[in-house]
């Protein structure tokens, strides 16, 4: 091993977390191995500069050297590459996995290093980078602004009651007013429990097979439809290859599955790999 090499690699990953927004990120003295080579008050970063793979002991080494009690980002780098188990230990313990190469380009291998690498330049990285981006406080609206789905939607949950007895409503005989009544009272209740399920920026989700409703918060669409095109789309061979090995290798499909849905595959992507993966795997 090359210690000036070594030292350009780590110096490099110091200018990348300060990019990140990392900004008193800086190299640290001692030998290639001494655990922990990027100190910032938010993050710690390790560099090694090996040609084997990074594996699971390097990573559990690593989280090792992080002080007590400390919740700082580790951030791990490597010149080489790393296996499965090092990719789903880091997926336990939110470790950030990144490649670099000589020319200083640093490529992410897991979700948590792409969240970290699409940060903008010198962004924040405190208690304020986690404010949910687009939205307004909601002191800054007016009381109908922040209400109007609450106040709407009660009104519809007792509009029904009040049309019982109008007779330019119900004008007879009596089997087609209670029909009438059955229909204002399902449509008014539907649209009231909408309004009030979606209130204060909820999504509500219905799938029919079988009936599911999920309510949940913020506007990010889910993966769970997929894309249409996903059905048509090749399926990446080295995803399938990985997906594989951890198969054989003893992990459940829904420690691969959650794997691909970290890489960023869809819904119907990552079923099309696990069924390859699993036909591959019963091969071996």
């Amino acid at each position: 091993m090359q210690i000036s090499s070594w030292r350009q690699a780590e110096h490099n990953a110091a200018r990348w977390m300060r990019h990140w927004g990392y900004a008193d990120a800086t190299a640290s003295p001692g030998g290639p191995d001494a655990g922990i080579d990027v100190r910032a008050r938010n993050a710690l970063g390790q560099v090694k500069y090996q040609a084997a793979q990074v594996g699971r002991p390097e990573l559990q080494r690593f989280v090792g050297a992080r002080p007590k009690g400390s919740t700082a980002q580790l951030i791990f780098f490597t010149g080489s590459d790393y296996t499965p188990t090092a990719v789903a230990y880091a997926q336990e313990w939110d470790i950030a996995l990144f490649r670099y190469s000589l020319n200083g380009a640093m490529t992410p291998v897991n979700e948590t290093a792409r969240r970290i690498h699409r940060r903008p330049a010198s962004a924040p990285t405190g208690p304020a980078a986690r404010s949910v981006p687009g939205r307004a406080p909601a002191a800054g609206q007016g009381f109908w602004q922040r209400h109007w789905r609450v106040v709407v939607g009660v009104l519809l949950l007792m509009a029904p009651l009040g049309s019982i007895g109008d007779e330019k409503t119900y004008t007879g005989p009596p089997a087609v007013d209670v029909l009438k009544f059955i229909g204002i009272l399902a449509a008014c209740w539907l649209l009231g429990a909408y309004l009030l399920a979606t209130r204060g920026g909820r999504r509500v989700q219905v799938w029919t097979r079988p009936l599911r409703v999920r309510v949940s918060r913020g506007s990010a669409p889910s993966d769970r439809t997929g894309d249409l095109s996903a059905l048509t789309a090749p399926v990446s061979q080295a995803l399938v290859t990985e997906a594989a090995r951890l198969l054989f290798a003893g992990r459940g499909q829904h420690q691969v599955d959650r794997m691909l849905r970290e890489r960023g595959m869809g819904f119907l992507e990552r079923g099309r790999i696990l069924t390859e993966a699993k036909k591959l795997a019963g091969r071996r």
